[in-house]
């Protein structure tokens, strides 16, 4: 945290209110994934009766997020795989559709860029509501299902020399789209990020950026696992300000939705 050097005591107060106006506010909502009311919250697809699936897609029309099952028999375990509230130590809580993770819309920036865009029709779908902790831990995961050729070519694709750049170009992206007012974000760093090794290719990163808020410095830390297994490509996204989300949780979550989504 950086204070404007000298400050009098007003603008002290002043700065330490906007740090936690940020946090409170922006942090909460997704800072790194976006003020939702402006590109959409992304969805959860649930499976209804008879073996129909809908999806519920925000007032902004995200298409990432507009796409629909069409295997009912998937969809469904689509739907069972992705995280609920049960999966999550208590102090947890489910984020208001509004106020998520813009998982779904940071990630066909970046499988646009690479050229490996999803069918517009996935043989099942579903995405998890953001389940946040204090004022912004945050996680959420989607579950895909598609062809065992097309998972290969988009686990290629992630694992590839075009990515580097890609996702640089998709984080930086959410990062503007996302800072608060007067807030401006600093460079995007992405690096692999060590993981076990799960399902029979697991993928993941770290992406950094800090907001500066009139000389006040707010790290975020955003972690994205991607786990290809048979149809199966399950996607997890964690952020946390200020430091890693914690990284004994974080395995135990990916674990959990790989297991299901098998």
């Amino acid at each position: 945290m950086v204070l404007c050097p000298p400050c009098d005591s007003g603008q002290v107060q002043r700065h330490r209110a906007l740090g936690f106006l940020l946090i409170a506010t922006v942090l909460v909502a997704g800072c790194g994934e976006g003020d939702d009311g402006a590109e959409g919250a992304g969805t959860t697809t649930t499976t209804a009766a008879r073996g129909t699936t809908e999806t519920t897609a925000p007032a902004s029309g995200d298409e990432a997020a507009d796409r629909q099952s069409t295997d009912p028999e998937r969809a469904a375990q689509a739907e069972a795989a992705i995280l609920r509230m049960e999966d999550l130590p208590e102090g947890w809580r489910e984020q208001p559709p509004e106020e998520g993770l813009e998982l779904e819309a940071t990630w066909q920036d970046l499988t646009s860029c690479l050229g490996v865009e999803g069918p517009e029709q996935p043989l099942g779908i579903a995405t998890s509501p953001t389940f946040v902790r204090d004022l912004a831990t945050q996680v959420r995961s989607t579950v895909e299902y598609m062809p065992e050729a097309q998972a290969q070519e988009l686990a290629a694709a992630l694992a590839g020399p075009e990515f580097q750049q890609c996702a640089t170009e998709a984080f930086e992206e959410d990062a503007v789209r996302s800072a608060p007012e007067g807030g401006v974000p600093g460079p995007v760093e992405v690096s692999p990020l060590e993981f076990p090794e799960l399902g029979e290719q697991t993928l993941a990163w770290r992406v950094n950026v800090t907001i500066d808020l009139e000389g006040l410095e707010v790290p975020i830390f955003q972690d994205l696992v991607v786990v290809f297994d048979g149809e199966a490509a399950s996607r997890l996204m964690f952020l946390n300000p200020g430091s890693e989300f914690p990284p004994e949780l974080q395995r135990t979550l990916v674990e959990t939705v790989v297991d299901r989504a098998a």
